[in-house]
């Protein structure tokens, strides 16, 4: 459990009543929004509580008439994800960068510009949120929001989130283990020649591609051929 003193209020009101927990912000935030956490590390203090500032806790009738039972990790989880996680402003600029440096992280790595196939820079990403003024909204869910900068993306830059296909030839001599390496992946096709060498089509985000190509020539020495499919 957190230390009371590190938590904040988690607080639902439901049929003319105030429910109040104390709770972790940041796991808490992250419950709501969809992350597995072990909730026990979310709460602070096992009471629910009707005024949590005056110690008012909410009384068992009511607490069975409004939620249908008195569990109290039934109604607490219930309470963060319906009602409000009371963030401080600190907390929630925090959260803030951290789901913008997220997002841009999720366009660097899985998006290309369509017309040749190739990874879009970080920085450009970087000056496109700045361009376009883009404010990150934490109420919005994470999938939701990424698809609605990416519409606003698509007004400045050509972008695509579809994934690229990239052709790999390995000789004989190395390709038991390259095929450890390509395993990894998503394969859309592979042939094993007569001589003993691999062909394998691999479908990845663009911007893994760099990571498959610094793995394969990790273990063929560069004894290998690579290219992205049009």
């Amino acid at each position: 459990m957190v230390k009371l003193e590190d938590a904040v209020l988690a607080k639902l009101r439901r049929d003319d009543h105030n429910f109040e927990i104390y709770v972790e912000p940041y796991l808490a935030w992250d419950f709501k929004h969809g992350k597995e956490v072990n909730f026990d590390d979310i709460i602070a203090y096992e009471a629910i509580y009707s005024d949590a500032k005056k110690g008012d806790e909410a009384s068992k009738e009511v607490l069975k008439t409004v939620f249908e039972t008195e569990d109290f990790t039934t109604i607490a989880k219930e309470i963060i994800l319906s009602g409000d996680v009371q963030l401080t402003t600190a907390q929630r600029q925090e959260m803030v960068e951290k789901r913008r440096n997220d997002i841009i992280s999720f366009f660097t790595k899985n998006a290309h510009d369509p017309k040749n196939k190739t990874p879009i820079p970080e920085q450009r990403f970087i000056n496109a949120f700045e361009e376009l003024k883009i404010k990150i909204n934490l109420n919005v869910p994470r999938d939701r929001e990424i698809a609605e900068i990416l519409k606003a993306l698509t007004k400045i830059m050509p972008i695509s989130l579809d994934k690229i296909v990239v052709a790999i030839e390995i000789p004989g001599t190395y390709a038991g283990k390259a095929s450890s390496v390509i395993y990894k992946y998503e394969i859309v096709d592979q042939k094993w020649l007569a001589s003993g060498g691999l062909v394998a089509k691999i479908k990845i985000p663009s911007g893994m591609k760099n990571q498959l190509v610094s793995e394969i020539n990790n273990v063929t020495h560069g004894n290998v051929v690579i290219k992205t499919e049009e």
